[in-house]
C-alpha cells in the first residue's frame, strides 16, 4: 500500500503542494516549482547528506501521510495524527519494522526540519505480530542485530513446537515442556538451551508482561571443551592459503590471528578505529557492548596503509553519485547527520556492492559478509592440509595460546580478548605447551635409558638378593 514505485497523479494533491498538475514516479526526483513542502523536505534531506534515492523514499512516505489524513496540511496536524498514522504502517505493512523506521525518519524530518514544529519524540507503535514486537522492543533497548536474530528464532520455535498457539495463551509449563524437549529429544547442547531460556524470558517478561514462574525442565548439562589450537607453523601454512576479493580475506585473516579479534569485530572495523600513529586498534562494540585496545602488528602495518588509501579512492567515487554512507551505532546519526557520508565512519573492509540496510532500508556500502570471510579460512585449512576443521575463531584461540606460551601475564591476554572473567581465559594454560601439555610423559623417560643404566640397575638388584 504504501509502496513508493508506482507513478502518482499530482492532480490528487492539494494547491499548497502543486504548482501544476503532471504525473511523476514517486521514486524519481520531484522536479523543481511543482510541490513545493515535497520539494522543501527533500531538499532538507539532501543538505543532511542523505542520499539521493533515500530522500525520495522520504518524500514518498510524506506523500503517503498526507493522502492518509484526506490531503490536510501537515501543519495543521500534530502528535495524534502522526501516531494514527505509524499504527496504520505496522498494522497494514508485510514488513513493519523498516516501514516504521522510514516512515518516522519522513516525518520528523519533514516537522523539525521543513515545517519547524517540534512535536517531541515521535510515536513508536508496536507491530500486531508478536515476533515483530519482539524485534521492537530488542531494537529500542539496543541489543546487537546477531542476539536479535537468535531470541527471534527461538521464539517462533517455541511457537510452532506448540502448533502454532500464541505465547499469551502459553505459561511456565510450555516452556518447561520445550526446554524439555530440546535437552531429551533434540539433545541440544547446554549453551543452546541456555540461549532458548534467555529469548521465552525475555518475551514474556519484557513483550508480553506476563510472569513465567518456576520452571520445572530437563537441563542440559554444560560440558568443558577445549578449543582447537594451531601450531604457529600451521597458522603461518593456513594464511599462506587464504584467497578471495584480491586479496582483502588474507589481510583480514592475518588481523584475526595478530589481534585475536573476533570475525564480526573484524569485519565492522571503520577507518578511524585505526591508529597508525600508536600501533593500536579500538576495537568498539565488541561482546557484551564493550571497547577495548588491542596491538597492531607491525607486519601489516605497509598492507592496511594501502587498503585505506584504496577504501579513500571508493570512498570518493561513491562521494560522486550520492551514495556514501555507512550505517552508524545509536543515535549518532541524529547528532551528527552528516557523520555517515564522512570517511572516517566508513568501513575498512567494505562489500563491493552497495546494499540496503535491514533496519532502514537505507542504501550504502555495508562491511564485508562475515560468511565470506569463515568460507575463505574453511577452505584455507582443506588448501593446507590441516585434518582439522578450521574456522576464523580457531586463529583467536592460537593467538592467546600462543600468548600464554611466550610468558605473557595471563591478566594481559584477558584484557586483549575482552573476557569479563578470568576463569575464561585460563582455559588457554591448559592447551598450552607450558601447560599439563609441557609436562614429560614418563613413558618418554624409558627411551633415555641406556644399555649401561640397565646393566647397572640389574646388577644393583642382584647384589640385593644376595645380601
Amino acid at each position: 500500500m504504501y509502496s513508493i514505485a508506482k507513478p502518482v497523479s499530482y492532480a490528487r494533491f492539494p494547491r499548497w503542494m502543486m504548482t501544476a498538475a503532471s504525473t511523476v514516479p514517486a521514486h524519481t526526483p520531484i522536479p523543481a516549482g511543482k510541490p513545493r513542502l515535497l520539494e522543501r523536505l527533500r531538499q532538507a534531506a539532501l543538505e543532511r547528506g542523505v542520499a539521493g534515492p533515500t530522500a525520495d523514499q522520504l518524500v514518498g512516505w510524506a506523500r503517503t501521510f498526507v493522502l492518509f489524513h484526506n490531503k490536510r496540511h501537515p501543519a495543521e496536524m500534530g502528535l495524534p495524527e502522526v501516531g494514527h498514522f505509524l499504527e496504520h504502517v505496522v498494522k497494514s505493512e508485510r514488513d513493519p519494522l523498516p516501514a516504521l523506521a522510514q516512515a518516522r525518519s519522513a516525518l520528523g524530518l519533514l516537522y523539525d526540519g521543513v515545517l519547524g514544529i517540534r512535536l517531541g519524540e515521535l510515536p513508536q507503535p508496536r507491530p500486531p505480530r508478536v515476533l515483530d514486537q519482539l524485534r521492537l522492543v530488542l531494537r529500542v533497548r539496543h541489543y546487537s542485530r546477531r542476539t536479535e536474530d537468535c531470541y527471534v528464532n527461538w521464539a517462533r520455535r517455541f511457537i510452532l513446537h506448540h502448533r502454532k498457539r500464541h505465547p499469551r495463551t502459553m505459561g511456565g509449563a510450555e516452556v518447561s515442556q520445550f526446554l524439555t524437549h530440546l535437552a531429551v529429544a533434540e539433545r541440544m547442547a547446554a549453551s543452546s538451551q541456555n540461549q532458548a531460556l534467555n529469548a521465552l524470558v525475555f518475551l514474556y517478561g519484557q513483550v508480553l508482561d506476563m510472569e513465567l514462574g518456576a520452571l520445572d525442565a530437563v537441563r542440559a548439562r554444560r560440558g568443558q571443551r577445549l578449543p582447537v589450537v594451531l601450531t604457529p607453523e600451521e597458522v603461518a601454512r593456513v594464511l599462506a592459503q587464504v584467497r578471495g576479493a584480491d586479496g582483502l580475506f588474507q589481510l583480514m585473516a592475518r588481523l584475526l590471528y595478530g589481534c585475536g579479534l573476533r570475525v564480526s569485530e573484524c569485519c565492522s572495523l571503520r577507518v578511524h578505529d585505526l591508529d597508525l600513529g600508536r600501533d593500536q586498534i579500538l576495537v568498539r562494540g565488541g561482546k557484551g557492548n564493550k571497547d577495548r585496545v588491542v596491538m597492531l602488528p607491525r607486519s601489516i602495518r605497509t598492507d592496511l596503509e594501502q587498503q585505506l588509501a584504496a577504501r579513500r579512492t571508493v570512498h570518493e567515487r561513491d562521494l560522486s553519485r550520492g551514495v556514501a554512507r555507512a550505517d552508524l551505532p545509536d543515535a549518532l546519526e541524529r547528532k551528527y547527520p552528516r557523520a555517515a557520508q564522512s570517511y572516517a565512519w566508513q568501513f575498512v573492509f567494505a562489500s563491493r556492492q552497495l546494499s540496503h540496510c535491514p533496519r532502514t532500508g537505507r542504501i550504502g556500502r555495508h562491511h564485508v559478509l562475515e560468511g565470506s570471510l569463515q568460507r575463505a579460512v574453511a577452505q584455507a585449512g582443506v588448501a593446507a592440509g590441516l585434518d582439522r576443521a578450521i574456522h576464523c575463531h580457531t586463529f583467536r584461540h592460537s593467538f592467546a595460546t600462543h600468548l600464554v606460551e611466550r610468558g605473557v601475564n595471563i591478566r594481559s591476554i584477558q584484557l586483549l580478548l575482552g573476557h569479563e572473567s578470568l576463569e575464561t581465559t585460563m582455559i588457554y594454560t591448559h592447551v598450552a605447551r607450558k601447560g599439563v601439555t609441557g609436562v614429560t610423559s614418563p613413558l618418554d623417560f624409558l627411551a633415555e635409558l641406556t644399555p649401561e643404566a640397565i646393566e647397572g640397575a640389574a646388577a644393583a638388584s642382584r647384589r640385593l638378593q644376595t645380601v
